[in-house]
């Protein structure tokens, strides 16, 4: 469309119409009827492609009418005509530059199954990233989804703002869900994603027996159960999983053992071990020297894709020439162990929070009997993002 130049004595100046100078006696320009019913029906071509009736009195049509075509976004929405991973689609008008923020959509055919890229209109392919700008992982586009891509000249890539139906991991966080107690997980409506947390429950510390006048009895603190941590998709949970909460150790009796904490499951797909209870021991004569051990660590978890750590040890008991010192419980990452209790007829501090060991205690001579402390139950936390 343009005026009509190539027509002989039209009356243009400057390129443009002018109207007739009367006083100046200089004629205006003349309007041909194939340039007016050129602009006539290119107006109209508008008005119908928005599926309007032209009308001779309505003034508003093709206001109306580029409204519409613009909300259709046919300019900026086309089918993916590429493969899984390389992503492609022709737009109309076509695309012949990127532009930084250039936004664009397309219908995506097929899933992705790793690190993928996206070619407007037969440009050279670009990468397309995550808003984290990473490389997208399986299944952030699934085939027949919207996607929403963004071009960024900084990146030189293109960068992935939606996609219909996709796992991608830079969804809000819906909710959290602590199970302190053994039960069913069944995830939050459009949940896409989950950060689980396990612990397993923590070791107690063992009793000690009553002591005589030239006698010590000591016991370690109990070991905290082991940690895992795993991001997971919906696919892999699946409907539901049971939650299984290890138990905190019992803290022994007279004399014996600490018991030893629960393990705490994620269904099949995480698992943490309890720690252990610290061993039981006589009471010994004095002079006494050495380490009375503590609760040893479980192995370490399974399937943590972030995390996998076993718990920590429990400190042993110390005796130094009828000096004694008690040992204090392992540390987990969601709780404190119980302090080593070394004063007359106190009793064990038992692990807090969740995951830790209990602490141990200690006699001097002529003190009582006392039993051990207990570890603290374990935990499963679910962070769920959308």
């Amino acid at each position: 469309m343009d005026y009509p130049k190539s027509v002989p004595g039209i009356g243009l100046v400057n390129g443009k119409f002018v109207n007739e100078d009367v006083v100046g006696g200089l004629p205006g320009s003349l309007i041909p009827a194939t340039w007016g019913n050129g602009v006539t029906d290119e107006l109209l071509n508008v008005v119908k492609s928005a599926g309007l009736e032209p009308s001779e009195n309505d003034a508003t049509q093709l206001l109306l009418a580029i409204k519409k075509i613009s909300q259709a976004g046919e300019d900026k929405h086309a089918a993916d005509i590429g493969a899984a991973n390389l992503y492609m689609a022709n737009y109309v008008p076509a695309i012949t530059t990127l532009k930084d923020g250039l936004a664009l959509r397309f219908m995506a055919g097929n899933a992705n199954t790793g690190a993928s890229t996206f070619a407007p209109n037969g440009l050279l392919p670009k990468p397309l990233l995550s808003l984290a700008q990473s490389a997208l992982r399986p299944a952030e586009i699934v085939g027949g989804s919207v996607c929403s891509v963004v071009f960024s000249a900084a990146l030189d890539s293109w960068l992935l703002v939606y996609a219909s139906g996709g796992n991608a991991t830079t969804g809000r966080l819906l909710g959290v869900r602590t199970f302190a107690a053994s039960g069913v997980y069944v995830p939050s409506v459009g949940m896409k994603n989950a950060w689980v947390k396990v612990i397993g429950g923590g070791g107690g510390s063992a009793g000690i027996p009553a002591t005589g006048s030239n006698q010590i009895s000591m016991a370690g603190g109990g070991a905290s159960g082991g940690y895992a941590e795993a991001w997971l998709a919906s696919a892999a949970i699946g409907s539901s999983q049971t939650i299984t909460v290890g138990s905190g150790g019992a803290g022994g009796a007279v004399a014996e053992g600490g018991g030893g904490g629960g393990t705490s499951s994620f269904g099949s797909l995480v698992s943490a071990t309890g720690g252990g209870g610290s061993p039981g021991f006589p009471a010994l004569p004095l002079p006494s020297f050495g380490l009375y051990t503590g609760g040893y660590p479980s192995l370490a978890p399974s399937g943590g894709n972030i995390v996998n750590m076993a718990g920590a040890a429990g400190s042993p008991g110390i005796c130094l020439n009828g000096s004694v010192l008690a040992g204090h419980g392992g540390n987990s990452p969601l709780g404190s162990g119980g302090y080593g209790s070394s004063a007359a007829n106190a009793l064990a501090a038992p692990g807090s929070g969740y995951g830790s060991g209990g602490g141990g205690i200690a006699n001097a001579n002529n003190q009582a009997a006392r039993p051990g402390g207990a570890g603290a139950r374990g935990v499963v936390i679910i962070y769920e993002y959308a």
